[in-house]
């Protein structure tokens, strides 16, 4: 059985880098392989001989509700854990999410005092690293949970787990694995237990400057402002601070503003903007008229709003008015579902059409073969000649 709020202790706590989904058969901000292994491994955990039944199998934030407020719950979670299982790939050392929940629990089993703390580390290669990646340290612990002699550690060590778990014909090789992770996870947390302690916060908190963020969320409402909460039965986060949530762990740290900070902050960062049907068509037109074309607007239907045909006059006078199109969620699973392709559109559509602005000073002619002419010209931020 596992737990999903931290109440109970648990044999792991499973730690993977968010992507975009690529299947319907994932949570918005998870991989359905990730879901399939913390499956397996849960299973493999519960039916060990050595298994302690008053501890619950592993800890997964997919099983988690998608509105929850989530660092206070991970955190909860990261204290109540005997071993983390991190899911090593390029995406995960990259991840500043991912990266912090290890970071916080290196620190409690520092504090903690913990004897052999790193025996409490189970890694697992998710995907193989670049060869020029400098991580030899962490792929050799996560080539461990395999003897060297095993015949599936081979595939495992050129193909990493995800892609042996996805592969029907590595479906042998891919359950050896698994019975051999969770082997090391009940083994560690029999022979060193330990004890339940508070972890330090998951990672640093959102950011609330600008200038520290990769990207701009904003909401355009009547009176409701930053915390719009359009399904507040299914959502316990402001609208705007779920996309925030998002992005966060699609290594974007985002911040939230308001209208004038949106008009300040645009035109230098990616930009999202939540839009409530109610506010009109032609003033959020004339709200959206200033701000640059590759702001990517979502218009929310709440659950008051149900039917709203505002909803797509709406969105279609946004895109008269020159952003991007993007079609109206009517459910709290429609907006979840399109809240992390929509941060990486923003981030897209600023990367196609934002200012690319070239560094300040002279400019070093590039050479040119054409007669005649010594270089063409470069053209810079400053007096060239």
């Amino acid at each position: 059985m596992s737990t999903v709020t931290g109440e109970r202790e648990t044999y792991f706590f499973l730690s993977y880098a968010h992507s975009v989904p690529l299947s319907e058969k994932a949570r918005p901000d998870t991989d359905y392989w990730v879901k399939r292994f913390f499956q397996d491994l849960s299973a493999a955990v519960a039916a060990h001989p050595q298994r302690n039944e008053e501890l619950a199998t592993g800890f997964f934030d997919g099983s988690l509700p998608a509105g929850a407020d989530l660092r206070p719950l991970l955190t909860a979670a990261l204290g109540a854990a005997h071993v983390f299982v991190p899911l090593y790939s390029k995406n995960y050392f990259g991840n500043s999410w991912a990266t912090g929940e290890l970071d916080a629990f290196r620190a409690r089993l520092a504090d903690a005092r913990a004897p052999d703390a790193e025996q409490h580390i189970v890694p697992v290669l998710w995907s193989p690293l670049d060869s020029w990646d400098d991580r030899a340290r962490e792929v050799a612990a996560a080539l461990a949970v395999v003897e060297e002699d095993a015949p599936e550690r081979a595939d495992y060590e050129q193909n990493g787990l995800r892609a042996l778990c996805a592969l029907g014909p590595y479906r042998t090789q891919y359950g050896r694995i698994v019975r051999a992770v969770a082997e090391r996870v009940v083994g560690v947390t029999r022979d060193h237990q330990l004890p339940r302690s508070e972890a330090p916060p998951v990672i640093t908190p959102r950011a609330t400057d600008p200038r520290d963020a990769r990207l701009i969320v904003a909401v355009l409402t009547g009176d409701k402002g930053a915390g719009w909460r359009p399904f507040p039965t299914e959502h316990e986060l402001a609208l705007a601070d779920y996309v925030a949530a998002v992005a966060d762990r699609l290594s974007m740290p985002a911040a939230v503003l308001d209208l004038a900070g949106v008009a300040e902050w645009s035109p230098v960062k990616p930009t999202v903007l939540l839009v409530d049907p109610s506010f009109g068509a032609q003033a959020a037109r004339a709200a959206v008229e200033a701000l640059p074309r590759w702001v990517v607007p979502l218009v929310v239907v709440g659950e008051d709003q149900r039917g709203a045909a505002d909803a797509e006059t709406v969105a279609t006078t946004l895109q008269d008015a020159g952003l991007p199109k993007v079609l109206p969620a009517r459910t709290a699973t429609e907006f979840e579902r399109t809240v992390p392709i929509l941060v990486t559109e923003a981030d897209k559509q600023f990367l196609r059409h934002g200012p690319v602005n070239p560094p300040a000073g002279p400019v070093t002619p590039r050479p040119s073969l054409r007669p005649g002419t010594a270089s063409d010209d470069g053209q810079g931020q400053g007096d060239a000649r």
